[in-house]
Protein backbone atom coordinates (compact mmCIF):
# COMPACT_ATOMS: atom_id res chain seq x y z
CA UNK A 1 0.00 0.00 0.00
CA UNK A 2 1.33 3.45 -0.90
CA UNK A 3 1.80 6.08 1.78
CA UNK A 4 -1.16 8.04 0.43
CA UNK A 5 -3.45 5.00 0.42
CA UNK A 6 -2.26 4.05 3.90
CA UNK A 7 -3.06 7.54 5.21
CA UNK A 8 -6.53 7.46 3.70
CA UNK A 9 -7.25 4.30 5.68
CA UNK A 10 -6.38 5.87 9.04
CA UNK A 11 -9.45 6.27 11.22
CA UNK A 12 -8.99 9.31 13.45
CA UNK A 13 -12.51 9.23 14.81
CA UNK A 14 -13.42 9.22 18.47
CA UNK A 15 -11.56 6.87 20.79
CA UNK A 16 -11.95 6.58 24.55
CA UNK A 17 -9.24 8.53 26.36
CA UNK A 18 -6.48 6.21 27.67
CA UNK A 19 -7.88 3.14 25.92
CA UNK A 20 -5.62 0.96 23.79
CA UNK A 21 -7.19 2.38 20.59
CA UNK A 22 -6.43 5.88 21.90
CA UNK A 23 -2.69 5.19 21.91
CA UNK A 24 -2.91 3.55 18.49
CA UNK A 25 -4.59 6.73 17.30
CA UNK A 26 -1.71 8.82 18.66
CA UNK A 27 0.75 6.64 16.75
CA UNK A 28 -1.29 7.14 13.58
CA UNK A 29 -1.41 10.90 14.07
CA UNK A 30 2.35 10.99 14.52
CA UNK A 31 2.99 8.97 11.36
CA UNK A 32 0.48 10.93 9.28
CA UNK A 33 1.75 14.37 10.31
CA UNK A 34 5.36 13.29 9.87
CA UNK A 35 4.64 11.92 6.39
CA UNK A 36 2.74 15.05 5.35
CA UNK A 37 5.68 17.26 6.31
CA UNK A 38 8.64 15.15 5.20
CA UNK A 39 8.86 16.77 1.78
CA UNK A 40 9.25 20.21 3.36
CA UNK A 41 11.92 19.36 5.94
CA UNK A 42 15.31 17.83 5.21
CA UNK A 43 16.76 17.48 8.72
CA UNK A 44 13.98 15.56 10.49
CA UNK A 45 11.89 18.65 11.21
CA UNK A 46 8.84 16.61 10.29
CA UNK A 47 9.39 14.42 13.36
CA UNK A 48 9.27 17.48 15.60
CA UNK A 49 6.09 18.77 13.99
CA UNK A 50 4.49 15.34 14.39
CA UNK A 51 5.57 15.10 18.03
CA UNK A 52 4.12 18.53 18.74
CA UNK A 53 0.80 17.46 17.19
CA UNK A 54 0.66 14.43 19.50
CA UNK A 55 1.63 16.49 22.55
CA UNK A 56 -1.02 19.11 21.79
CA UNK A 57 -3.72 16.47 21.52
CA UNK A 58 -2.64 14.73 24.73
CA UNK A 59 -2.65 18.00 26.66
CA UNK A 60 -6.11 18.88 25.41
CA UNK A 61 -7.46 15.40 26.15
CA UNK A 62 -6.17 15.37 29.72
CA UNK A 63 -7.52 18.85 30.38
CA UNK A 64 -10.91 17.63 29.14
CA UNK A 65 -10.73 14.45 31.26
CA UNK A 66 -8.69 15.38 34.35
CA UNK A 67 -10.00 12.59 36.58
CA UNK A 68 -9.47 9.79 34.09
CA UNK A 69 -5.73 9.48 34.68
CA UNK A 70 -6.00 8.75 38.40
CA UNK A 71 -5.31 5.04 38.99
CA UNK A 72 -5.97 4.16 35.35
CA UNK A 73 -4.24 0.99 34.16
CA UNK A 74 -2.70 2.95 31.26
CA UNK A 75 -1.58 6.01 33.21
CA UNK A 76 2.09 5.04 32.92
CA UNK A 77 1.64 4.66 29.18
CA UNK A 78 0.26 8.19 29.02
CA UNK A 79 3.32 9.61 30.81
CA UNK A 80 5.73 7.50 28.75
CA UNK A 81 4.11 8.54 25.47
CA UNK A 82 4.01 12.20 26.44
CA UNK A 83 7.65 12.27 27.59
CA UNK A 84 8.79 10.35 24.52
CA UNK A 85 7.30 12.98 22.24
CA UNK A 86 8.60 15.87 24.34
CA UNK A 87 12.11 14.51 23.91
CA UNK A 88 11.75 14.64 20.13
CA UNK A 89 11.66 18.46 20.26
CA UNK A 90 14.59 20.87 20.13
CA UNK A 91 12.92 22.92 22.85
CA UNK A 92 9.60 23.05 24.63
CA UNK A 93 7.08 25.87 24.75
CA UNK A 94 5.99 27.82 27.81
CA UNK A 95 2.66 25.98 27.77
CA UNK A 96 4.40 22.60 27.72
CA UNK A 97 6.64 23.71 30.57
CA UNK A 98 3.77 24.72 32.85
CA UNK A 99 1.94 21.52 31.93
CA UNK A 100 4.54 19.74 34.07
CA UNK A 101 2.59 20.98 37.09
CA UNK A 102 -0.55 19.29 35.81
CA UNK A 103 1.34 16.05 35.29
CA UNK A 104 3.00 16.20 38.71
CA UNK A 105 -0.44 16.41 40.34
CA UNK A 106 -0.85 12.72 39.44
CA UNK A 107 2.22 11.67 41.43
CA UNK A 108 0.26 10.11 44.28
CA UNK A 109 2.61 11.80 46.75
CA UNK A 110 1.02 11.88 50.22
CA UNK A 111 0.25 15.11 52.04
CA UNK A 112 2.21 14.16 55.16
CA UNK A 113 5.96 13.75 55.49
CA UNK A 114 5.55 10.67 57.69
CA UNK A 115 3.68 8.86 54.93
CA UNK A 116 6.38 9.81 52.44
CA UNK A 117 9.06 8.51 54.81
CA UNK A 118 7.23 5.18 54.76
CA UNK A 119 7.16 5.14 50.95
CA UNK A 120 10.87 5.99 50.85
CA UNK A 121 11.62 3.12 53.24
CA UNK A 122 9.79 0.85 50.78
CA UNK A 123 11.93 2.21 47.90
CA UNK A 124 8.89 3.64 46.11
CA UNK A 125 10.32 7.15 46.46
CA UNK A 126 13.84 8.29 47.31
CA UNK A 127 15.38 11.27 49.06
CA UNK A 128 17.10 13.58 46.59
CA UNK A 129 19.00 16.85 46.58
CA UNK A 130 16.73 19.81 47.35
CA UNK A 131 19.28 22.48 46.43
CA UNK A 132 16.80 24.39 44.26
CA UNK A 133 13.94 24.03 46.74
CA UNK A 134 15.45 25.81 49.73
CA UNK A 135 14.52 29.44 49.30
CA UNK A 136 12.86 31.18 52.25
CA UNK A 137 9.34 32.06 51.18
CA UNK A 138 6.09 32.97 52.91
CA UNK A 139 7.50 32.63 56.42
CA UNK A 140 8.61 29.00 56.04
CA UNK A 141 12.18 28.10 57.03
CA UNK A 142 13.43 26.40 53.88
CA UNK A 143 16.40 24.81 55.69
CA UNK A 144 13.86 22.17 56.70
CA UNK A 145 12.79 21.44 53.12
CA UNK A 146 13.62 18.00 51.72
CA UNK A 147 12.84 16.61 48.28
CA UNK A 148 11.78 13.15 47.20
CA UNK A 149 11.54 11.78 43.68
CA UNK A 150 9.53 8.78 42.55
CA UNK A 151 11.37 5.55 41.78
CA UNK A 152 11.12 6.23 38.04
CA UNK A 153 12.48 9.78 38.48
CA UNK A 154 9.37 11.30 36.95
CA UNK A 155 7.63 12.91 39.92
CA UNK A 156 8.89 15.20 42.68
CA UNK A 157 7.53 16.13 46.10
CA UNK A 158 9.00 18.61 48.58
CA UNK A 159 8.27 18.50 52.31
CA UNK A 160 9.10 20.73 55.26
CA UNK A 161 10.07 18.82 58.39
CA UNK A 162 8.87 21.60 60.72
CA UNK A 163 5.35 21.54 59.30
CA UNK A 164 5.57 17.81 58.42
CA UNK A 165 3.58 18.62 55.28
CA UNK A 166 4.07 18.81 51.54
CA UNK A 167 5.38 22.12 50.15
CA UNK A 168 3.34 23.57 47.29
CA UNK A 169 4.46 27.19 47.16
CA UNK A 170 5.47 28.52 43.70
CA UNK A 171 9.12 28.86 44.71
CA UNK A 172 9.97 25.51 46.29
CA UNK A 173 7.31 23.19 44.88
CA UNK A 174 8.17 19.84 43.37
CA UNK A 175 7.75 19.51 39.61
CA UNK A 176 7.48 16.84 36.93
CA UNK A 177 10.58 15.74 35.02
CA UNK A 178 10.26 15.21 31.28
CA UNK A 179 13.79 13.80 31.33
CA UNK A 180 14.92 12.63 34.79
CA UNK A 181 18.44 13.72 35.70
CA UNK A 182 21.41 11.37 35.79
CA UNK A 183 25.20 11.31 35.88
CA UNK A 184 24.95 9.80 32.40
CA UNK A 185 26.01 12.67 30.07
CA UNK A 186 23.20 12.11 27.56
CA UNK A 187 20.51 11.92 30.26
CA UNK A 188 21.96 14.95 32.01
CA UNK A 189 21.89 16.89 28.74
CA UNK A 190 18.23 16.00 28.19
CA UNK A 191 17.28 16.91 31.76
CA UNK A 192 18.99 20.25 31.31
CA UNK A 193 17.26 20.86 27.97
CA UNK A 194 13.71 19.84 28.87
CA UNK A 195 13.54 20.60 32.61
CA UNK A 196 16.25 22.97 33.87
CA UNK A 197 16.51 25.49 31.03
CA UNK A 198 12.71 25.96 30.85
CA UNK A 199 12.63 26.45 34.65
CA UNK A 200 15.30 29.14 34.35
CA UNK A 201 13.32 30.70 31.51
CA UNK A 202 9.81 30.66 33.02
CA UNK A 203 10.08 29.67 36.69
CA UNK A 204 7.67 27.14 38.19
CA UNK A 205 4.46 29.08 37.61
CA UNK A 206 3.37 32.11 35.66
CA UNK A 207 4.05 35.28 37.64
CA UNK A 208 7.03 33.99 39.66
CA UNK A 209 10.18 34.13 37.55
CA UNK A 210 13.49 32.35 38.01
CA UNK A 211 15.01 35.73 38.91
CA UNK A 212 12.36 36.15 41.62
CA UNK A 213 13.28 32.75 43.02
CA UNK A 214 17.06 33.07 43.13
CA UNK A 215 16.85 36.55 44.63
CA UNK A 216 15.34 35.00 47.75
CA UNK A 217 17.53 33.83 50.63
CA UNK A 218 18.76 30.28 50.13
CA UNK A 219 19.39 28.04 53.12
CA UNK A 220 21.05 25.27 51.14
CA UNK A 221 24.40 24.28 52.60
CA UNK A 222 23.76 25.71 56.06
CA UNK A 223 24.47 23.65 59.17
CA UNK A 224 20.76 23.68 59.96
CA UNK A 225 19.92 22.29 56.53
CA UNK A 226 22.60 19.60 56.58
CA UNK A 227 21.54 18.44 60.04
CA UNK A 228 17.92 18.27 58.96
CA UNK A 229 18.74 16.21 55.88
CA UNK A 230 20.77 13.75 57.94
CA UNK A 231 17.85 13.41 60.33
CA UNK A 232 15.50 12.55 57.47
CA UNK A 233 17.99 10.00 56.14
CA UNK A 234 18.00 8.39 59.58
CA UNK A 235 14.20 8.36 59.78
CA UNK A 236 14.07 6.48 56.48
CA UNK A 237 16.76 4.04 57.63
CA UNK A 238 14.90 3.39 60.88
CA UNK A 239 11.70 2.50 59.02
CA UNK A 240 13.61 0.39 56.51
CA UNK A 241 15.13 -1.64 59.32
Amino acid sequence: MSNQAWLENIDEGHTVFLSEPYFHQLDNIYRRVKWENEKWYVFDGSSKIAAKAVITKMMKDLESNPDALFHHKNNDLYFETFDHNIRKLNRITEEMHYFRNTLNSYSGAPESLDDMITLASEHKWKLFSAKFHRYNYDGINSAYNVKFISANGRFEAVYNTETAAIVTDPVNMGTYNYAPGSLNPIKYYKHNLYDLIPWKTWGNVDGVSYADIINLESTHGTVEQKTNTKNVEQWIANKTN
